[in-house]
């Protein structure tokens, strides 16, 4: 197995047929897939869950369907640029601080409520338990449909190996992926590093992954 040494960075495959389903994540999948009939009650969603957890991927996938457009960062927009919007809307990675300003957040999600649009929010953490400075806010996302990605299952794990490894043109065989899976902590993070290292160590000594540059990876974690 051969691999480029030089690594000029990667870029992560986002397209519907890498994004998998299980057990932790399906009540998200499923509701952007069944997409508008789940807005019909409520035009507001948000999907939470660790970093690396897929909310991003996720986004984009309802993106597509939804001709939505995604903002990191709303404290440059007004109130009017809102009013003026005719597409659907995505709010990347929500969260106290100077990105988010409550109080242009609350009255966004106010006039997109009383919109005919649909919003999607995405959180590294339950919004119910973030400490939001604006009560109003609080009660605004406590009215919203709250949808949590949960820790990876074994099945995950596997898939999110392959697929990561992928997007660093890396190709591992099923026994090295069983093997990863079988030693490294059941969480996003665990995967993202566990990946950043095996394709660090394979460039540092040129060579195809190993089981010895596997271990290697997994030790220095």
């Amino acid at each position: 197995m051969k691999q480029k040494t030089l690594n000029f960075g990667f870029k992560d495959n986002y397209s519907v047929k890498n994004l998998y389903k299980s057990s932790c994540n399906e009540i998200a999948i499923n509701y952007i897939n069944q997409w508008p009939k789940t807005s019909i009650n409520n035009k507001i969603f948000c999907i939470y869950g660790p970093l690396g957890s897929g909310k991003t991927h996720i986004s984009k996938v309802w993106r597509e369907r939804s001709n939505a457009v995604i903002f990191n960062d709303i404290s440059d927009l007004s109130l009017d640029y809102i009013n003026r919007f005719d597409r659907n809307l995505i709010f990347e990675d929500v969260a106290p601080n100077k990105n988010w300003p409550e109080n242009l957040l609350f009255e966004f999600i106010n006039e997109i409520k009383s919109s005919s649009l649909s919003l999607l929010i995405t959180c590294n953490s339950d919004p119910l338990k973030i400490k939001w400075k604006t009560k109003d806010l609080i009660s605004r996302f406590s009215s919203f449909t709250n949808i949590e990605i949960k820790l990876p299952d074994d099945f995950l794990i596997k898939k999110l190996l392959i697929k990561q490894f992928a997007d660093r043109q890396l190709s591992l065989d099923d026994e090295q992926i069983e093997f990863i899976s079988k030693r490294i902590e059941r969480s996003y993070s665990s995967i993202i590093n566990i990946v950043d290292r095996v394709d660090t160590l394979a460039l540092q000594y040129k060579k195809a992954v190993s089981k010895y540059i596997i271990n290697e990876a997994i030790k220095s974690l």
